[in-house]
Parts: C-alpha cells; sequence; structure tokens
C-alpha cells in the first residue's frame, strides 16, 4: 500500500512540474544575476532598518550583514564577467531534465546504502545521557551557580570563562548585580577580550531596561512598529534615503551625547555600509577620542575597526 501511495503522488509531482521543464525559458543569466543583485541590495539595506529598530542587535546584524556583503560582491564579480564577455544563454532543455534524474537515480541508489529507513526521533532519547550530562540536565538554575562557584574556587580565577557562564546563569535568574558583577570580572581577566566586552555590554543595556532605566545606546534612534511598515512599503532607493537620514540624526545625537559606546559602533558601521568611508573613519577617530581613558571601550572599537578595514 505505500508503494502504491509512493508512485500515486511521484506521478502526480511529475505531471505538475513536466510542463515547467518544456517551457522554454526568455530569462538568461544576466538577467537572473542582475534581479538577485538588486534583491541582495535590498536585503543589505533592510538589514540596517533592522537594526535601527531595535528588532536586530548589533551582532546577529553584523553576521547578517558580513555574509550579505560577500554574496553581493560575488554576484557583482560573475554580472562584470558577463558584461565583459556575452549573456549566456537560456538553460538549456537537456540541462532542466538531466539534473533532477540524475540526483533521483543517484539518491534512490544511496539511500538503502547510507539512508535510515528506520529512523526513529525517538533512538537518540533511548541512547541516553551520560550520568554527569543527566545530572547537569536536572540542576536548577541555583544548583548551576553553586557547581559554577565551586569549579571556579577549584580552578582558580585565571579563567574568565567560568564567569562568562556564572554571568549567564545569574540574568537567568534576574540577579543582575551579581551576574554584571561576574561579568567585569571576566572582562578583566581576558584583559578586555572584544567578544567578553560586548557581550558584558548587552548585559548591562538588558539589566538597565528591565528596570526601567536609559541603556547605554538610548541616543539611538527609536523607531515604532508603524514606522517600521512604512520603511517596508518604500521602493529600496527611499528606504536608502531613510537609513541616510536616521545615521544622519545618531551623528547628530552623538554630537551632545557622546558617551554611547553602542551609538558609536552603530554609527561607524552603518557610515561603512553606505560607502562614506572618511565619515567612518571620522566618527571612529572621535570615538577613540571620547574614550581614550576607557580600555574596554577602546578594545570594542579596534575589534571594529578591524573587522571593516579601518585604521
Amino acid at each position: 500500500m505505500i508503494w502504491f501511495v509512493f508512485l500515486l503522488l511521484l506521478a502526480l509531482a511529475a505531471f505538475l512540474v513536466t510542463p515547467a521543464l518544456f517551457r522554454p525559458s526568455s530569462v538568461t543569466a544576466k538577467d537572473a544575476l542582475t534581479r538577485e543583485l538588486e534583491a541582495s541590495k535590498d536585503q543589505l539595506s533592510q538589514i540596517e532598518a533592522e537594526v535601527a529598530s531595535g528588532f536586530l542587535d548589533e551582532e546577529g546584524a553584523g553576521r547578517a550583514r558580513r555574509a550579505m556583503e560577500r554574496r553581493i560582491l560575488k554576484l557583482g564579480d560573475r554580472l562584470d564577467a558577463l558584461n565583459a564577455g556575452k549573456d549566456e544563454p537560456a538553460l538549456p532543455n537537456w540541462i532542466k531534465f538531466a539534473v533532477p534524474a540524475t540526483l533521483i537515480v543517484v539518491t534512490a541508489a544511496l539511500y538503502p546504502l547510507i539512508g535510515d529507513p528506520f529512523y526513529s526521533p525517538n533512538r537518540n532519547a533511548e541512547r541516553g545521557l551520560t550520568p554527569e550530562e543527566q545530572a547537569i540536565a536536572d540542576m536548577t538554575p541555583a544548583e548551576l551557580e553553586a557547581m559554577l562557584l565551586q569549579r571556579i574556587e577549584q580552578s582558580g580565577t585565571t579563567d574568565p570563562t567560568g564567569y562568562v557562564f556564572l554571568g549567564r546563569i545569574r540574568m537567568d535568574m534576574g540577579k543582575f548585580d551579581e551576574a554584571l558583577e561576574a561579568y567585569q570580572t571576566a572582562v578583566t581577566l581576558s584583559e578586555n577580550h572584544p567578544q567578553i566586552v560586548q557581550e558584558y555590554q548587552q548585559a548591562q543595556n538588558y539589566v538597565a531596561r528591565q528596570r526601567g532605566e536609559a541603556p547605554p545606546s538610548s541616543s539611538a534612534p527609536q523607531i515604532d512598529d508603524q514606522d517600521v511598515q512604512a520603511m517596508n512599503e518604500l521602493s529600496a532607493e527611499q528606504q536608502q534615503e531613510r537609513i541616510r537620514s536616521m545615521v544622519d540624526g545618531l551623528a547628530s545625537r552623538l554630537q551632545d551625547d557622546p558617551d554611547d559606546l553602542q551609538g558609536w559602533l552603530r554609527l561607524i558601521r552603518a557610515r561603512t555600509v553606505l560607502g562614506e568611508t572618511d565619515l567612518a573613519a571620522a566618527s571612529l577617530t572621535a570615538a577613540r577620542t571620547n574614550y581614550e581613558d576607557d580600555e574596554a571601550s577602546l578594545a570594542a572599537l579596534n575589534q571594529l575597526a578591524n573587522e571593516l578595514g579601518l585604521e
């Protein structure tokens, strides 16, 4: 019965897909690359809008931005290569059929050998955890905190990792002051490691928001849901203009309130993404001057400078 259902679904899929395979394509490689490049640029602009609106933090935005910038560069190189030569023709029919046919044949041949037809989602659970893993999994946050304190005491105070984990556990427990104290110790022991400094700053911002206080990044522009929806309805050019206006506004606010590290980091990155390298370098210099006596902030600025290729 199961094979009958499988063959029926396969026949239905073939019936729906085959007409599209025979339909001639008028889209060339250049057309497809151009559309994909424009879409990628729009997505890159949207990342800045999400950062400005608070929907995306700097760490997540950095990963997304770097991935999108690499993609744009690759698409641009491919498009330049096509422009230098000639446009590629539409995809030949033999490729349309050969690729899916090859995938089907290879999959059918390999699945009995390396597949797992008797997979059960409970199989991993049946294997079980080691006694130590199970004991840790069953611990309450208070017990985890006590265990970390004991291990820190046994291993000495030279490794910042234990204090980072301790800070995270205490944040989950709502013990904010003690969590920030653990993070501060981790920053000191790590000699201002950029990642630990960044996590410490994020913890400070979170605690400030939980207590109804203004976080250090309060000078960054605030956007409500209606503003975000309105921005999504704009064209790519209009979004770019809106983002540039927001960046200029952030720069103006930082002149009046320069004690905002997250604001400076956001401004420098935004200037770089917008292609305003000279302004980004000038903002970096101004931020370094403002934090010349703050080693942790200087470490975060230097990390960003290295990442963006700024001096």
